[in-house]
């Protein structure tokens, strides 16, 4: 099977050594349409049990009349009531499956573009794919159905400045530096596929996290020194707030609740700076 080095078996193999490439159509577009046929088809067995219904309460039999009055004697009396309480019973089973499975395809996250801009490259490359995907077999990695394609792999929740690192930064630092001393994924050399660990992004995370939170204050306080005038004071401890807060916006995972608390902190110690040093 690892002598494979082509079409479907390699492809799998692939996706067996890297997961974030697990990416597979969630056909949006069909199971929208399924559902909404299955909804149809509950709709006219609706109407018809109505239907039923009411010719069973207008019948002169009064066993037939009892039907609204006792399940047991409707379902007993096998009579066309009971028949389509059945036939909606099977088909409100297959309705509400689909509607479950829809609800837990619709929790996955949709593929990352870079993810997908991997895989075409991959499936393309001479040393890769080869190409092997013809005609429809294609299409669920054509640009056009990117919107449908979701991902089966997740990864951990990290905040906004990890996610940064691993999506941005490290692409970058890859095809700038990093791909000339990364040893590629065997079997994949041709292509250059590297895989990088994710204890190395978030060890990266936590130290340029810890060096911006010692530096932030330090130069507010360190600005605020050479900073004579009282107002020109105050208007630079509003805009270091701001800063504070939307670094923590844009960097972090911090509720609301929790930048407000934060940045009214980094206020307080520049206001108490400043009160000490005013003449």
């Amino acid at each position: 099977m690892d002598d494979i080095q082509s079409g479907y078996a390699f492809f799998s193999r692939l996706i067996r050594v890297e997961r974030r490439f697990m990416i597979y159509r969630s056909f949006a577009e069909l199971n929208a349409r399924n559902l909404l046929y299955l909804q149809a088809e509950l709709v006219d067995l609706e109407q018809d049990l109505l239907y039923v219904t009411g010719k069973d309460y207008c019948s002169k039999d009064m066993a037939e009349r009892r039907f609204l009055l006792n399940a047991r004697e409707l379902r007993e009396g096998n009579g066309q009531q009971w028949a389509k309480v059945l036939e909606i019973r099977e088909k409100l089973k297959e309705y509400n499956a689909a509607l479950l499975q829809q609800a837990e395809v619709n929790r996955l996250e949709p593929a990352k573009p870079q993810d997908v801009k991997l895989l075409e490259d991959w499936l393309r490359h001479e040393d890769g794919g080869k190409g092997f995907l013809e005609g429809y077999e294609r299409a669920p990695y054509d640009e056009l159905q990117t919107p449908d394609l979701i991902s089966l792999y997740s990864e951990p929740s990290v905040d906004k400045l990890t996610g940064w690192v691993g999506n941005r930064l490290v692409p970058w630092l890859h095809n700038k530096v990093l791909h000339r001393i990364r040893t590629p994924l065997p079997g994949h050399e041709g292509v250059g596929l590297v895989k990088y660990d994710d204890k190395h992004f978030k060890r990266f995370e936590r130290v340029l996290g810890v060096l911006l939170s010692t530096l932030y204050p330090s130069v507010a306080i360190l600005s605020l020194y050479y900073i004579k005038s009282l107002l020109h004071r105050l208007i630079a401890i509003i805009f270091f707030s701001m800063l504070c807060a939307c670094s923590l916006a844009f960097m972090t995972s911090a509720r609301s609740v929790e930048i407000f608390a934060a940045t009214a902190a980094c206020a307080s110690v520049q206001v108490v700076f400043v009160g000490s040093t005013s003449t």
